[in-house]
């Protein structure tokens, strides 16, 4: 059985996700150690405990700690797709099998791709995406994927409603790129090196459909197309990323379609000199993600952290052969 249901956003989607696995209160979910504070904040506002897994430099799990895990009281497991690069789902099936637990699957970082005869997004007993990060235009979308046999009745779900600062935001960005480049640009450079920077500015929880508007553009997307201009991005970057000495973490394979370059910074003042460069050029590179504040991050994870360096695959990038910047 598969079933969407579409959302304002994915915060949403998890949210309902949860309700409709029937989880138990305290019982415990493991997330990687790597998640943004929004996603761990989902769970614990459902009264369930979480503990992280722990992550190679590829953002893969360790799973020779993993198996060590008793499984008492673990409900289930989340499946992340870093950035939009697909993890190795089957490993993630077998675990949860073998646990006889829920896998919980995050797909916010990309589009329903096609990956070994699935689409991510429906590998595991619930999958959520958020189209309104990837494909311009959109004022919501935030979708839950229902893969397993659930009676699903959202009837009584309020719904979306766009306000005039989401209409002027959106208008000004199509049609007025450089005065929306100015304004998202102006002022103070957001201190990207902080691991916290903005735990806490997401609150908004609520269970809301998605506006009609964003659904139809939704069901018009295009998912080759949309692959063919995050790859022509991806390799304009990782061009620019080479010659200033940064190593990228993933590689661009066929029908990809990730939100982020990736890549890896010699040191902290490395990947803080690239974020300048870019605030000063009006080219979005930022970090990720802003941790959960009471997540007590170690020194060793923190300092790998301090090096990757984010570029989203959704802008204007020139073409630049200087090996310095």
């Amino acid at each position: 059985m598969n079933k969407i249901i579409n959302f304002w956003n994915g915060r949403s989607a998890m949210n309902y996700g949860i309700d409709l696995l029937g989880l138990k209160k305290n019982s415990i979910i493991l997330l990687p150690e790597i998640i943004c504070d929004v996603a761990v904040k989902v769970f614990l506002n459902k009264k369930l405990r979480v503990k992280f897994y722990k992550l190679n430099s590829n953002f893969e799990p360790i799973w020779s700690e993993i198996d060590k895990l008793k499984s008492k009281n673990i409900s289930a497991i989340l499946m992340v797709h870093f950035f939009g690069y697909p993890q190795k789902h089957k490993k993630f099936l077998k675990f949860a099998k073998k646990k006889n637990i829920f896998l919980i699957e995050d797909n916010c970082h990309s589009l329903p791709i096609k990956l070994d005869n699935m689409r991510l997004g429906k590998i595991g007993h619930i999958g959520v995406d958020s189209p309104r990060k990837i494909i311009d235009g959109l004022y919501s979308g935030g979708r839950l994927f229902v893969n397993f046999n659930m009676k699903i009745s959202h009837s009584k779900i309020k719904k979306f409603e766009t306000n005039k600062k989401d209409f002027l935001k959106l208008k000004l960005k199509q049609n007025f790129r450089n005065i929306y480049k100015y304004y998202k640009f102006k002022g103070k450079r957001p201190k990207y090196e902080s691991p916290y920077l903005y735990s806490d500015k997401d609150s908004d929880f609520d269970i809301k459909l998605i506006d009609k508007k964003s659904l139809e553009k939704i069901s018009r997307i295009n998912l080759e197309n949309e692959h063919i201009k995050r790859k022509n991005l991806y390799f304009k970057i990782d061009k620019f990323a080479k010659l200033n000495e940064m190593k990228p973490i993933f590689k661009m394979q066929r029908k990809l379609i990730p939100m982020y370059y990736v890549a890896r910074a010699k040191n902290h003042e490395h990947a803080r000199n690239i974020f300048n460069w870019g605030w000063n050029n009006k080219i979005q590179i930022v970090s990720w993600p802003s941790f959960y504040k009471k997540h007590r991050l170690t020194d060793k994870f923190l300092n790998r952290w301090k090096k990757y360096i984010c570029f989203p695959l959704n802008q204007e990038f020139p073409n630049i052969n200087e090996k310095k910047i």
